[in-house]
Order: C-alpha cells, then sequence, then structure tokens
C-alpha cells in the first residue's frame, strides 16, 4: 500500500521520550505495523435486566490487520454463559461474531505511560450477529439476531512479540425473539486479551548504496584527493517531542550547514548521516530512533538539491556517549530528572560526515 522508501520511522536525532515500535521506515504519519494478528480474550459481561440472567464470563478470538496509520479490522468471535437471575427463564449460553473498525485517535505513537512503550487508545465499532440460547426446565429456546457493538479501548504494545489489550463495548442484541422481556437486550461488555502478532516485526528501510559508476573507456587522470568535512546537529529544538519531522529551526539548522559547504567552495560527493541517542530509554528504541531522524534528515538534503544517491544514513543509538549518565550524578547534574534530561543533552544530535572536492 505504502512505497517502502517512503516508511521512515517515528523518530530520529534523540529525544529522551518518545514512543517508537520496531516497524517499517514510513514517514511518522504513516508509520504502523502492518502483520496480521490474533487477539485470544476474556470478557466480563454485565447483562441488561431483561434477560433476568446474572452476570457471567465469558470469552473468544479476534483476528485483525492494522490497515493504516490509524484503522485496524477485526473478526471477532464471543462465547458466553450467563445464569438465570431469580425468576429468570433459563441459562443463557450465547455465540457471537462481529466485524469491528478500530479507530487510533492518536497514531500508533500514542502516548508514553511505561518505558516499555506507548499506549495506544483507539475508538472501536462493529455490528454482527448474535445467537441467544435459553435452557431450562422448560426446555430450551434459541434466536439468532442483529447485533452491533460500540466501545474504547487501549492497546500497549510491551514487546514486537505481544500487545495487551483492554476496552469496554456497549452491544445492542435485537433479540426479535422475544427471549427477553423486552424488545431488545443492551449489554456491557469488558475484556482483557493478549494480541499475537504473525511473523517478524517489520525493520526500518535503509537507503540504497550509490550505484557503482560505469567502467571508463580510457583510465580517467587521478581525481584530486577527497576533503572530509563534519558537522553536529543538536537534536532539541531540532524535532518536535515524539516526532520525526524535522521543526522549522531544524531545518533551518541544516540548511546552515549546507551553506556553510556551498560558501567555501565544497563539492559534495558522499555524504553519511549518523544520528544518536542519549542512554535514556530501551536500546531497540533508541536504534529505530537515531536510524529514523537520520533519514528524516536525509530526505530533506534531498529536497534541497543535494543528490539521493550520495546520501548513507546510519543509527547508533546510544553509542559514542559524549557524556554518560554517572558523569552526570558525579557533576551534581542529575538531582532530578530534567536536570539529568538537560545535562545529557550533547548525546542527543546528528553528525553530517561529508567527502568532496574543494572547488577553487
Amino acid at each position: 500500500m505504502f512505497d517502502r522508501r517512503t516508511l521512515v520511522a517515528c523518530c530520529v536525532l534523540a529525544a529522551p521520550y518518545a514512543a517508537c515500535l520496531a516497524q517499517p521506515a514510513y514517514t511518522s504519519d504513516q508509520y504502523f505495523d502492518n502483520r496480521w494478528y490474533i487477539t485470544p480474550f476474556g470478557t466480563y459481561i454485565n447483562s441488561d435486566n431483561s434477560r433476568l440472567a446474572d452476570d457471567g464470563w465469558g470469552g473468544g478470538l479476534a483476528i485483525g490487520k492494522p490497515i493504516s496509520p490509524n484503522w485496524n479490522l477485526e473478526l471477532r468471535t464471543q462465547y458466553e454463559e450467563l445464569d438465570a437471575a431469580l425468576g429468570g427463564p433459563g441459562k443463557y449460553k450465547n455465540w457471537s461474531a462481529s466485524l469491528d473498525a478500530q479507530w487510533f485517535f492518536m497514531g500508533r505513537q500514542g502516548f508514553r505511560m511505561w518505558q516499555a512503550g506507548s499506549v495506544q487508545p483507539y475508538l472501536v465499532g462493529g455490528i454482527g450477529a448474535i445467537d441467544d440460547k435459553i435452557s431450562g426446565p422448560q426446555g430450551s429456546a434459541s434466536k439468532t439476531s442483529f447485533m452491533a457493538n460500540l466501545g474504547a479501548g487501549v492497546v500497549w504494545p510491551f514487546s514486537t512479540w505481544g500487545r495487551l489489550v483492554a476496552d469496554a463495548r456497549y452491544r445492542y442484541d435485537d433479540n426479535h425473539s422475544n427471549l427477553a422481556s423486552g424488545g431488545h437486550m443492551d449489554d456491557w461488555l469488558f475484556s482483557v486479551g493478549l494480541q499475537i502478532p504473525f511473523g517478524p516485526a517489520p525493520r526500518v528501510a535503509q537507503a540504497p548504496p550509490p550505484p557503482p559508476p560505469p567502467a571508463p573507456a580510457m583510465a580517467p587522470p587521478p581525481p584530486p584527493p577527497p576533503v572530509a568535512r563534519s558537522v553536529s546537529v543538536a537534536a532539541d529544538g531540532t524535532f518536535a517531542f515524539n516526532k520525526a519531522e524535522l521543526t522549522p529551526a531544524g531545518r533551518s539548522r541544516i540548511d546552515n550547514a549546507l551553506q556553510e559547504f556551498r560558501s567555501a567552495g565544497f563539492q559534495l560527493r558522499s555524504v553519511v548521516i549518523v544520528g544518536y541517542t542519549d542512554p535514556l530509554g530501551r536500546d531497540d528504541y533508541n536504534q529505530r530512533l537515531s536510524q529514523a531522524r537520520a533519514n528524516a534528515v536525509r530526505d530533506h538534503m534531498v529536497r534541497q538539491g543535494v543528490p539521493a544517491n550520495v546520501i548513507q544514513t546510519e543509527g547508533r543509538g546510544e553509542a559514542d556517549l559524549k557524556i554518560t549518565e554517572a558523569e552526570c550524578r558525579s557533576q551534581g547534574k542529575a538531582r532530578t530528572r530534567t536536570a539529568l534530561i538537560a545535562c545529557l543533552e550533547p548525546d542527543r544530535r546528528v553528525e553530517i560526515r561529508a567527502q568532496g572536492e574543494q572547488m577553487q
């Protein structure tokens, strides 16, 4: 559905708090894990009074797939048993199935709650069918009716292989069979499940290497020795919190670096953009964060006229620290979380290492 080169995972240059799961290199607004998944779940049913039944328990299985950064589709089946209340007609044994759509209104980045990942809230709605079956001393009766549900929930991706899912839903049971005292039944469902994706997590795409030059018909004169230059760009102010897009200040910093090269008569031949983070956060998160923002810097340089085939990107996460957390503490600069983040600012950077020719 999306060009893999448009995939730039949701982070770069390094922010100490941002949530980014291991996924393909979409631009941040297109970032999502598009693997099929199953979700076994358990449900507590707060039954409608018109059923004349006690609350009960059930469970089932959902099969789904993310189809965009904001939407999932799921096929959900559930079985439940509800004992008769005083004066009730008998025991309910219900089967239901629905096709649901989940809307992640904050995108897949959600908001940060635990160190392991971001909590992703969503709204859900769906339609389907329910088979209400009552059995008791007077015999049994069943009827399949229209069903709809509407609710809200959260997904917590605690690992690349698993996500905790919890939601609450209102369920409308049309119940034209008159199995209950009313024309329809309104239940509330509270579910918790474990979402398990299929296959390996998609990885951040790398920029293709430059093509080899064509073989010359005659040996050309040796080129002048390459000149190396390096520019370090601080992350703070270059990217918004939890975003991979360059801010206006960030674009200005990259533009100033390019102007510095051009003003010095430096013609770019190869560029390596290396992203770094501070040591806060998980290693795999910091690796994706540094790679994705390096890719964002590359894309802006291409828009400013730098040939794409001379640029390579690399994310090194929390490697090559300028200052460590232990050094900050020994200097008395880590008494609070805010102070520690400020002390580690030199670690959050992107380095642009260029080679080329010094033109006269």
